[in-house]
């Protein structure tokens, strides 16, 4: 964002511009600094870089400030500050809004995580695609994979909302700890960021015109997809799913590719606070 750090020096805020250099490095550059005077955390990039960021601050009472930078940008559409305008008042607003941390594929999560077919989708994603065209280069892959998805056998295994065993099937999984999901569509109009919950989505169907569906209804943000045939959601605290194709399934935390089953993901870690217009 060129600019920025002007712009908020003229607003009394003194920001350093330090760059990333592989992953989990925002995650260690911010750990490094909490022996310091530091007033907030300002992540400009993606839901990935801000999951890094919250995970080094998790049991601190140091805001995180978004400037929205990757592709989808879902915890910035969440919070209200996805627009450059609300996302660079918020940096000196006094008003926050918590954002739960669950850990998922032995990392940060903040969004949700996925096993089957949209994890493969971010699997297979060309880098270069997603950095040119956004969304519509992940559409691409999207829609080879849809002809070849086999709807695998996965089985899931946790504990519910009121902390109760539980074991379902399906054939694609999806969690969501925002109700957004790739943008502004609502995966679950039940999620709650603020909450110590996640929503699972459970795909039960083995139709190609049913997951189809699926994303067409989600992308028209009402939910219409819950209302599926061979769609179930709840609540729950934590899972892991496992493959029971005879071979290990793709899995994404956060829209990005985070290796294969079985996964863990949850119970919650802890909090952090997100800095939101007043």
């Amino acid at each position: 964002m060129p600019g920025l750090v002007s712009r908020a020096a003229a607003r009394g805020l003194d920001l350093d511009a330090i760059p990333t250099e592989r992953p989990r490095h925002a995650t260690e550059l911010v750990a490094s600094r909490l022996g310091g005077a530091l007033d907030l955390v300002a992540v400009a990039g993606g839901d990935g870089t801000l999951a890094e960021v919250a995970e080094a601050l998790l049991g601190r009472r140091v805001p995180i400030a978004i400037l929205p930078a990757g592709t989808t940008n879902v915890v910035a559409r969440e919070y209200g500050v996805a627009g450059a305008g609300a996302a660079e008042a918020a940096l000196v607003s006094a008003r926050t809004r918590p954002l739960t941390v669950f850990r998922a594929a032995d990392r940060a999560c903040v969004i949700g995580a996925g096993v089957g077919f949209d994890a493969r989708v971010m699997t297979h994603t060309v880098p270069l695609l997603k950095r040119l065209f956004g969304r519509t280069g992940i559409g691409w892959t999207a829609a080879l994979e849809w002809l070849k998805y086999e709807f695998p056998a996965i089985t899931v295994e946790g504990l519910d909302a009121e902390g109760r065993p539980f074991r379902r099937e399906a054939t694609f999984v999806l969690s969501a700890n925002t109700s957004r999901y790739g943008g502004n569509p609502v995966l679950s109009p039940h999620a709650d960021p603020a909450d110590d919950l996640l929503d699972l989505v459970l795909f039960t169907s083995r139709s190609k015109r049913t997951l189809m569906l699926f994303y067409h209804r989600l992308s028209r943000g009402k939910a219409g997809h819950l209302a599926l045939e061979g769609v179930a959601r709840m609540a729950v605290r934590s899972f892991t799913a496992r493959s029971e194709a005879g071979y290990e399934l793709e899995v994404q935390v956060d829209g990005d590719g985070a290796g294969t089953t079985p996964v863990d993901v949850g119970p919650a870690e802890g909090r952090v606070e997100i800095l939101v217009p007043d």
